[in-house]
């Protein structure tokens, strides 16, 4: 079975973001004229969320494949362990009550700050698939940013002081000194500790397809801003993490069973809250390889 533009449905959620995707079967391949559609919508809505799908990992990993090329990410080495350990293409995310021995599963049920993915990289994805497997009906939901949407909405002269600006961001996942879930802070002048990933990345930063300004910016990892104040710039990322967790500029996503979202990580932050370990919620995530910000 392939898919036709004619049975696609595309309605947007009437927030910040996001549009809900009827007509489409992850599982089989689309037409090209269905790709392109749905790469346009996700250019314009920034998240694009398919519901009551079924799928396995290779159909998961063939149907994100359409729309870029897998990201692998670099091996690391969990805390405990001595050896690296290379991520699937396909990560299991978990909360404790749901794991096994699998090494493909990684705990996931503390709360999120709002965060890039891979913004701990040089070169970040430029987009993620979440797919549930299974989730609790109590919740917790997801919130999605639109970055693009809260550069627009900030004023000039905030526009002008963070013009140029470069954000240095330090990531602990993956160090065997220090727990993946340590409160972020303004870390100026910090050196990196061992099993550290260190990346820059603009502020300001422009979106590759659409050629918007975007708030690049992650509140769930320390950080600072090069070559610039320390107290100072202390207070400006601690405004713009306050600024961006505003209402006006998100999409909250109450999950279901076979729920696939795909978004656009050049332009969106997400978070959630802590939940219960022993709720069952098993999400599967497959992203793709980006470019490096500008």
């Amino acid at each position: 079975m392939t898919l036709t533009v004619s049975r696609i449905e595309i309605t947007p959620t009437g927030l910040a973001l996001g549009a809900v995707i009827t007509g489409v079967d992850a599982s089989h391949p689309p037409e090209p004229e269905v790709i392109l559609q749905l790469k346009q919508a996700w250019r314009n809505h920034h998240i694009l969320i398919f519901k009551n799908q079924t799928l396995t990992d290779d159909q998961l990993l063939a149907f994100a494949n359409y729309f870029g090329d897998i990201l692998q990410q670099p091996a690391y080495i969990r805390k405990g362990e001595t050896e690296q350990y290379l991520p699937p293409l396909v990560l299991t995310l978990a909360n404790a009550a749901a794991q096994d021995s699998s090494v493909n599963i990684r705990p996931n049920y503390q709360e999120l700050l709002p965060h890039i993915d891979h913004y701990w990289l040089p070169v970040p994805s430029s987009g993620s698939f979440l797919y549930a497997v299974e989730v609790p009906e109590n919740g917790p939901d997801t919130y999605w940013v639109n970055l693009a949407k809260a550069y627009e909405e900030l004023d000039n002269a905030t526009k002008q002081q963070i013009d140029g600006l470069q954000v240095r961001y330090f990531n602990f996942y993956g160090s065997r000194d220090r727990d993946e879930y340590g409160e972020p802070k303004y870390a100026a002048g910090r050196k990196p500790e061992p099993g550290e990933r260190i990346a820059i990345h603009p502020l300001v930063r422009t979106h590759p397809d659409t050629g918007k300004k975007i708030l690049f910016l992650n509140a769930a990892s320390d950080v600072d801003i090069v070559d610039y104040d320390h107290v100072e710039g202390a207070k400006l990322i601690a405004r713009l993490q306050e600024y961006i967790k505003q209402p006006q500029f998100a999409y909250r996503h109450k999950w279901s069973k076979g729920d696939l979202l795909y978004w656009d990580n050049q332009a969106t932050a997400h978070y959630r809250p802590e939940f219960n370990a022993y709720a069952t919620r098993i999400l599967k995530r497959v992203s793709l390889r980006g470019s490096r910000p500008f």
